[in-house]
């Protein structure tokens, strides 16, 4: 009976797959959500292929995901990924239904799937990865998850021994993962020109030692409590990292990837994204951990160098909008993606669509959040104008303010057409116009370009 409702789940789920694919041009978790109503183990019982590898991670996973599925491709092997779905179950068995026999054999060679963090629990005990990569944890949706421990003990509890998981070596929460069982390997970044003694984001997720409690110490920071930790106390100190980047140059925006048998590759990143630099060293660690040559792997990382994460430029008559998704709820991705306004020097507008944009949604969710954002680039010489969009922006801008950042600068739109057809009128040539948005304001983004596109000649 168990087959046959399988079989059924995999027909009904393949059928939903492509009409949703071919009608409405979008992925989507339906045909999963479905596929567990027919078949609710039905992600047990997919045949996985001979390697399966697990992103996760509060920040940096859809670019890191995305970036191993393209690099194992161009090593010539097929890859299903669930980049058009979502990183939960039904997300997952949404992608796998899509590359698999009527048996359920999954016909690709390497599975590489974006797990959520609170997943775990779900996705873990029904198969077993080859690989996890936790990119961080940081505190992220404290309605949704808490803190970073409390996410941390969702991971940890569903671990298998067989996986080999492949840790952040900067991060002392992460880092811990699996300890005593699972095989653990770790990368890291090297110390940097911007590099502090001191932590200087306003939020640092971890000044206690993790095994004594104790005041910790480090040697750097590379932001928030991402850097080199030591205890003094009990002698606690993360594991050395196999795989490491170092010379990170800003102003080019290239590093060098270095591996354990004294391999080394110059690699480009996006500038000022230097999550960007920990999310391509942890990506190469995987693809050596798997046999993947150099070669291969820079050339893929040369190619995809402008396309990886969620950032997208595009040129309108003379006006170049820069789209960064920042991820809703979550300071330190905001705070981070903030700094790029500091790599270049042209002046700019800057567009905030940080908060919910779908209040029906997700009008209960806590923006406290926003408080512990590093809002400090907004006040650059080189930053002009900054609209604040959507049914939050007071909430936004009395943050601002109380952040001390100069108020005649702002521009605020409850109306996302207002605030769309305003930006694109008031464009100036030769000046960029960033946009930082959260997922469900994706459409505003699009309002904006439409606008952009219409203004002037084409």
């Amino acid at each position: 009976m168990g087959k046959l409702r399988f079989l059924i789940a995999i027909i009904v789920g393949k059928v939903s797959a492509f009409l949703l694919d071919k009608i409405f041009k979008r992925g989507t978790n339906t045909p999963g959500i479905i596929m567990f109503k027919i078949c609710p183990d039905a992600l047990s019982r997919f045949v996985m292929p001979s390697k399966t590898i697990c992103v996760t991670g509060t920040n940096g996973k859809t670019g890191t995901s995305n970036l191993l599925t393209h690099i194992i491709r161009n090593s010539g092997k097929t890859v299903v990924n669930n980049s058009k779905g979502s990183n939960m179950a039904p997300g997952l068995a949404s992608a796998l239904v899509t590359q698999c026999t009527l048996c359920g054999k999954v016909t690709a060679d390497v599975a590489v799937l974006e797990v959520d963090e609170r997943s775990s629990q779900y996705i873990y005990t029904e198969f077993t990865p080859d690989f996890i990569l936790c990119t961080n944890l940081f505190r992220d949706s404290i309605m949704r998850n808490g803190h970073s421990g409390f996410i941390f003990d969702k991971i940890n509890d569903y671990l298998n021994k067989k996986t080999t998981l492949v840790l952040n070596g900067n991060d002392a929460i992460s880092g811990l993962l699996g300890e005593g069982v699972c095989d653990r390997v770790f990368y890291s970044v090297n110390k940097t020109e911007r590099s502090t003694e001191t932590c200087v984001d306003t939020v640092c997720d971890l000044i206690a030692c993790p095994k004594c409690n104790h005041k910790l110490d480090y040697e750097f920071f590379h932001y928030n409590h991402i850097g080199v930790p030591k205890c003094s106390h009990c002698g606690f100190e993360m594991p050395k990292s196999r795989f490491f980047a170092s010379d990170v140059d800003f102003e080019k925006g290239t590093f060098v990837f270095n591996g354990p048998l004294g391999e080394s590759l110059v690699l480009p990143f996006q500038k000022g994204n230097f999550f960007n630099v920990f999310n391509i060293t942890g990506a190469c660690a995987v693809c050596r951990l798997m046999g993947i040559d150099l070669d291969v792997i820079e050339n893929s990382i040369e190619d995809l160098s402008s396309k990886t994460g969620r950032f997208e430029n595009k040129k309108y008559n003379g006006v170049e909008v820069i789209s960064m998704l920042s991820k809703n709820q979550n300071p330190i991705s905001c705070s981070q993606s903030l700094k790029f306004l500091d790599s270049t020097d042209k002046e700019k507008d800057v567009v905030l669509l940080i908060t919910d944009s779908n209040d029906k949604v997700h009008g209960h969710e806590d923006i406290s959040w926003i408080y512990d954002t590093d809002f400090a680039p907004l006040n650059s010489e080189n930053v002009k104008t900054v609209y604040v969009g959507g049914s939050r922006c007071y909430d936004v801008a009395t943050c601002l303010e109380i952040k001390g950042i100069d108020t005649g600068k702002l521009v605020l739109f409850e109306n996302y057409d207002e605030l769309a057809d305003t930006v694109s009128k008031k464009s100036i040539v030769g000046r960029d116009i960033v946009v930082y948005f959260e997922l469900y304001a994706t459409s505003v983004v699009e309002k904006i370009k439409n606008a952009m596109s219409q203004k002037g000649d084409k």
